[in-house]
């Protein structure tokens, strides 16, 4: 089944479809994004648009879309208030909890050079540090760095 990433616009949302090793992906942003060959692409309304969820739940139902990577923050914290809805017709949103957004998201780590995708603590592409205990039990798409000797996590946010 297609997935959906957006960001579209950001060289990070190709490396996450590489990482993923997902073939069959649409790529979507607030604007349109330039033609490429193979890649299909949409265009989203903003997230402060009140029918933004709405808005994405019909997308992926019109292109049978069952897993969402939103990638910036405005998004993520819209779709999270709709996750019941999304639940409903089985379509996967990678986002956090609640809780570790109102705890965690604040905390963006430097840099982005390593990325973990997750799935309910399981990780599905990427890759974790070695030889550390892993007590993320949440879903999105992470960054981690090592801060002070201690691995460190936040979620993966690209521009707007």
């Amino acid at each position: 089944m297609p997935v959906l990433i957006t960001a579209g616009l950001d060289p990070e949302a190709y490396r996450l479809q590489r990482i993923l090793s997902v073939q069959d992906v649409f790529f979507a942003d607030e604007k349109e994004l330039p033609l490429m060959p193979g890649i299909k692409s949409m265009v989203l309304p903003s997230y402060t648009s009140p029918s933004f969820a709405h808005e994405v739940l019909k997308t992926c139902l019109d292109n049978s879309i069952d897993m969402i990577y939103p990638l910036k923050r405005g998004e993520i914290l819209e779709l999270s208030h709709a996750r019941q809805l999304f639940a409903e017709y089985d379509i996967s949103l990678m986002i956090p909890s609640d809780e570790w957004l109102k705890n965690k998201l604040p905390d963006l780590l430097p840099g982005r050079s390593y990325i973990a995708v997750m799935k309910n603590g399981e990780l599905l592409a990427g890759h974790l540090p070695e030889n550390q205990l892993i007590s993320l039990n949440e879903t999105g798409v992470f960054t981690w760095a090592t801060i002070d000797g201690k691995i460190e996590y936040s979620l993966l946010l690209l521009s707007g």
